[in-house]
């Protein structure tokens, strides 16, 4: 079977005719926006992986501190989320079978049930303050993020380069309380572990 998350972007080089290292989409999808114009995105960069993305500082707009993961400290087989108060937000523990906490928002559960792969493993979901949120990995090197299975209002999108990943959410998914799951998720798709 193929699992669209294990593969993703296996050679993390992106199309020379991209900016700053990532790929254009100009063009490669239709924007459901009433005016036709592209959505606009809140970017937040995992960087400064020490030495990969489960130790790792989360950059908001204008590349302040928003963020950042810390694993094994204090507790092993723990991954934390905390804000840039340094409050823990959200935390994964890695049994055999990986559990997910976001607080406030998601309980305690594995992550096989908190983003929910799809009958034909096309996708994943996650459903948030009553939002669905569809993670679709596609040929353009991007995962991205739709409200619900409509595979038209775009919520955001994930792609990463050689050495960060890059999180882009719309206003409005910002704006519903999404910010820290779709972080979660992220994540969670990006750090080469098993949740499943």
């Amino acid at each position: 079977m193929l699992n669209p998350y294990t593969q993703a972007w296996q050679n993390g080089q992106s199309n020379s005719n991209s900016q700053n290292g990532r790929p254009s989409i100009f063009g490669a999808l239709p924007y459901p926006t009433p005016d036709g114009a592209t959505p606009t995105f809140f970017s937040f960069r995992f960087t400064s992986f020490n030495p990969n993305v489960l130790n790792c500082v989360i950059l908001g707009p204008q590349s302040r501190p928003h963020f950042r993961i810390v694993t094994d400290t204090p507790l092993p087989g723990v991954s934390v989320l905390q804000n840039s108060n340094g409050q823990n937000v959200a935390l994964v523990q890695w049994h055999r079978h990986p559990e997910i906490e976001i607080r406030g928002v998601v309980n305690r559960q594995r992550t096989s049930a908190a983003l929910t792969l799809s009958r034909d493993q096309t996708s994943r979901s996650m459903t948030v303050n009553r939002t669905t949120m569809t993670f679709v990995p596609r040929q353009d090197n991007f995962i991205w993020i739709y409200d619900g299975d409509s595979q038209t209002d775009i919520l955001g999108r994930i792609s990463r380069a050689q050495d960060s990943i890059h999180l882009e959410l719309t206003g409005e998914a910002i704006h519903t309380g999404l910010l820290e799951s779709a972080v979660m998720a992220a994540f969670l798709l990006q750090c080469g572990r098993n949740i499943d």
